[in-house]
């Protein structure tokens, strides 16, 4: 058996090729940060940028912006939290609610991860270029497009 299995799977294992390319950037994102000395992990870029330009934000304000779920958000808060980058404080809002800010720590990260972000926006254009597809829209619109008709829909729609 020269070829591999998953090279012989169908559109049907689409997550599983997701998945796998979704891991694969992550895992070289990640050795890069670590490269450069950065503590953030690459899977909390996104939130460490949101809350440098939304000060005092709750982990629901994070889960909606980043469009995850409120258990995702707070796993990702309680990594960057261990690791010294953010901390909860009481909201202005409702003292019951606790807020996320970064940390003098976090501050000084976020100034390290800009222009390793910027740069990692050029890569990946010119790698989307190499491909020939703008993936990461194409990414989106399939999102939306399995939102807006979810599979078990098409799926009803094909018997």
């Amino acid at each position: 058996m020269n070829e591999k299995y998953f090279e012989q799977l169908s559109s049907a294992y689409l997550a599983h090729f997701c998945r796998r390319l979704s891991d694969l950037i992550i895992e070289q994102g990640s050795e890069l940060l670590r490269e450069m000395k950065l503590i953030t992990p690459a899977t909390a870029m996104s939130t460490v940028f949101f809350l440098n330009k939304n000060d005092r934000a709750t982990v629901a304000m994070l889960a909606d912006a980043l469009g995850v779920s409120h258990q995702m958000a707070t796993q990702r808060i309680n990594t960057l939290e261990k690791i010294g980058i953010v901390k909860r404080v009481s909201s202005n809002e409702d003292k019951r609610a606790k807020a996320v800010i970064l940390t003098k720590r976090g501050k000084s990260e976020v100034r390290k991860l800009e222009p390793f972000a910027k740069q990692m926006t050029g890569v990946l254009e010119e790698f989307e270029a190499e491909l020939g597809s703008q993936l990461t829209k194409l990414i989106r619109q399939a999102e939306l497009a399995l939102l807006d008709k979810p599979l078990k829909v098409r799926l009803i729609k094909k018997r």
